[in-house]
Order: C-alpha cells, then structure tokens, then sequence
C-alpha cells in the first residue's frame, strides 16, 4: 500500500511539475510585452532564485566546496545547455505560438540519441530509428512556406531543443549527476546570470523598465521553475523512476498548447497539430521504451 501511495505521489508531482514547466512559457510571452525580453528573463529566472537556493544549503547544511574540475564542466554545461537554450526558447515565443515551441523543443530526447551514438557509440535499436523517423515527420509539418518569421521561431525551437540535448548528455557523461542537484543548481544559476548579463550588455538588452505585474510574472517564473517545478520533478522520479517520469514530462507541451490557445488566443493549423502529436509520439516511444528496460 504504501509503495502505491508513494508511487501516486510521485506521479501527482511529476504531472503538476510539467503543469509548471507548461504554464510558464504564456507568463514569459506576457513580459515581453510590457518591459522584458528574452534575455532579461533568462537572466532573473537564474538570478532570482540564487538566495533561495543558498538559504536552503544552508540549513541543510550542505557544502558548496566543488572541485575546479567539476566548476569548468559547469560553466560550460551552463553556458550551452542552460545559457543557448533558454535564449533560444524564449527567443521563439516571439515568432511562434508558445505550444509549438514547447513541442518543437521536445525533441530534444531525439537528439540525445543521435549524441550518444555519434560519441559515446550507444546502440539505436528499431525503437529509437522509429522514433527519430516518426519526430523527423512531425518537424516537417512545420516547415509549410510562409512567414520567415515563423522558420526563425521553429529553428529557434529546434535548437533549443539540440543544445537542451547537449545538456542532458553532458550530465549524464561528466560526471555531474554524482553532485548535489542543489549545489548544480546554484552554480548553474550564477554562471547563466553572469552569461546572459554579459550578452544583454553586448546587445543592449538589459533593462529594468518592467511593469509591476511583469515583474510579478518574471518572479513567478523564476522561483516556479528553479523552486518548484525542479523540486517537485526530483521528488517524483525518486518514486516513480525516471523514465515514467519522462513519459508524465509529456503533459509539458500539452499545457502550453492549451495555454496559447485558451490565454493568448493563438491558433494552430491541422497540420502543425499533427506534428505536435507525431511528436510526442515519438518521445512517449523513446522514453516508453528506457521504461520497459529498467
């Protein structure tokens, strides 16, 4: 009883993280509107929670003390898999509706694969070569002809979603797993903040000029995700592993779908839903398949 008490519990927190994780591409389109860009709120949803994170440390009285070696690893991981992709990301609810941009950077379980076998040499077994075929399909329903705008936001998405892959393998690889998901967290967060300081400065894009209920939506966002939404995902895969949390993750593109379309009033042709769900049918047989194994 207790096993499938905490086995529900994890699935409720998996789900409600994705809610999260969904939710926040709307508020973020919001700010753009009224003060904010891309980079700004890349940059506070690192700033923001860095004395949280600290606070907790803290009192959990756990060391921040890494080796320099780990520290550069970091600071790369951050700079590419943190840094590029959430610009990026952002970037594409400017061109596309937030629901496409979710799903298009979805793929990103595709890409993993194609790295791990291009350098670590991991098998693609008939599974994972029908899942890159069907994700492959699903991103062509996007490329129709039209605006350019609109294949500035897919290319955007898209590579969002192959540099979040970069990500995922290099913590896995690295030898990053094996720290404290706190202390990753804190270091992750400053260097994105540095890096995305640096960057607004470059392109003069820093500016504090928010409306109050901007700034509201970009705190939101920022504790929501590096608060909540980790948390509640770290919880859920402890109890339901991470590969039923991954297949649950798949709530995240269904609730910005619903979310651009119920908030910000955007639309999506027959065909751009057909390759959301060729999409996600492709993730859901990637991760269904890791699940079946372990």
């Amino acid at each position: 009883m207790d096993i499938q008490m905490n086995r529900a519990k994890g699935i409720a927190l998996v789900i409600l993280s994705a809610v999260i994780y969904g939710i926040t591409p709307t508020m973020a389109k919001y700010t753009y509107t009224h003060g904010s860009n891309p980079v700004m709120m890349t940059m506070f949803r690192s700033l923001l929670p860095i004395p949280i994170i600290l606070v907790i440390l803290l009192a959990k009285k756990i060391s921040i003390k890494i080796p320099v070696k780990i520290l550069g690893k970091i600071s790369v991981i951050a700079l590419v898999g943190s840094t590029v992709t959430s610009v990026m990301l952002n970037m594409s609810y400017n061109y596309i509706p937030v629901g496409m941009s979710t799903t298009l950077h979805f793929v990103y379980p595709t890409f993993v694969s194609i790295l791990c076998f291009l350098f670590y040499k991991e098998h693609i077994d008939r599974a994972k070569i029908l899942a890159l075929i069907i994700s492959g399909a699903g991103i062509l329903c996007f490329f129709q002809g039209g605006a350019s705008g609109s294949l500035i936001g897919i290319l955007l998405a898209l590579g969002s979603g192959m540099t979040y892959a970069f990500y995922m393998v290099a913590v896995d690889k690295w030898g990053i797993k094996d720290l404290h998901p706190m202390v990753f967290s804190l270091y992750t967060c400053l260097f994105v903040s540095v890096y995305t300081f640096l960057y607004g400065l470059m392109t003069n894009q820093v500016t504090f000029g928010l409306t109050p209920l901007s700034w509201v939506f970009t705190f939101l966002v920022a504790v929501s995700v590096s608060i909540g939404a980790n948390a509640f995902l770290q919880v859920g895969i402890r109890h339901t592993g991470a590969s039923t949390a991954a297949i649950l993750s798949m709530f995240e593109p269904i609730t910005s779908v619903v979310c651009g379309i119920l908030i910000l009033r955007e639309s999506l042709s027959g065909t751009k839903l057909l390759g959301c769900s060729l999409i996600l049918i492709a993730v859901y047989l990637l991760t269904r398949k890791r699940a079946v194994v372990e």
